[in-house]
């Protein structure tokens, strides 16, 4: 009988262990890119999201805030989980903060209707000159065909995802540092929706009586006394004072 009941407690133990890892794998199938986009930051993150791919087939998040960075190491990682993607699995990419330049492109690889933003959070897009680094012109000139080519990509992967023409992509970002909050974002067709609405507008402050909120916001209103009818006030005080 010991023997039966060490058999089953022992069974016990063993089915609340795979329980609780299935529930953690379950649970931590989130991906974070915190920074700038190099080498180890891009690695880390690629290889978390390959490693999570081949656990599982459960969807993958991965959350940004990033200002961008290495141009080459940012289009390994868009197509490392387009590749993923393109196996059939889910990949929903949050941006939390800002997803900046190369961090704007890596946003565009989610899963169809998976690019989402935090109500607060900032997306921007320039021209992919500047993500490759090359500050000068003669460093640019040294570079020519390959910045074509890296324009050419960045620019039909912005365009194809956001729905926007070539053209419109390039004049916006032509030069400047287009900006895009998370509704502007929406609208642009950067990401697919914002995760939770907007904090509520203040509410205006009640006059009518009753009003809990005006009966206690009124005596500081009856407190803000002009300088000159406090003058006033005070002469009479001491007029009075006199002939007492």
């Amino acid at each position: 009988m010991g023997e039966f009941s060490d058999r089953l407690v022992g069974e016990l133990i063993d089915a609340v262990k795979a329980a609780l890892r299935k529930e953690q794998s379950e649970r931590l199938r989130d991906v974070y890119l915190i920074g700038d986009i190099e080498k180890d930051t891009a690695r880390a993150a690629i290889e978390r999201i390959r490693e999570l791919a081949s656990e599982s087939r459960a969807p993958i998040t991965l959350y940004l805030n990033t200002a961008g960075g290495n141009v080459t190491d940012g289009l390994a990682l868009h197509d490392a989980v387009q590749q993923i993607v393109a196996d059939g699995r889910q990949v929903t990419i949050v941006v939390q903060g800002m997803a900046y330049s190369m961090g704007s492109v890596v946003l565009q690889a989610a899963s169809e209707g998976r690019r989402l933003a935090l109500p607060h959070s900032w997306i921007m897009i320039h021209e992919p000159a500047k993500w490759a680094g090359w500050q000068s012109t003669t460093a640019a000139a040294q570079h020519l065909e390959r910045l074509k080519q890296m324009q050419d990509q960045i620019y039909k992967i912005l365009s194809s995802r956001s729905g926007k023409p070539l053209r419109q992509i390039i004049r916006d970002t032509k030069r400047t540092d287009f900006y895009l909050d998370a509704q502007n974002a929406l609208e642009y067709g950067l990401v697919d929706a914002i995760v939770a609405a907007e904090l509520p507008e203040p509410k205006p402050v009640s006059a009518e009586a009753g009003d809990s909120t005006a009966a206690v916001a009124q005596p500081a209103r009856l407190n803000l006394v002009e300088p000159a009818a406090k003058e006033q006030t005070e002469a009479k005080l001491k007029t009075l004072k006199s002939e007492v």
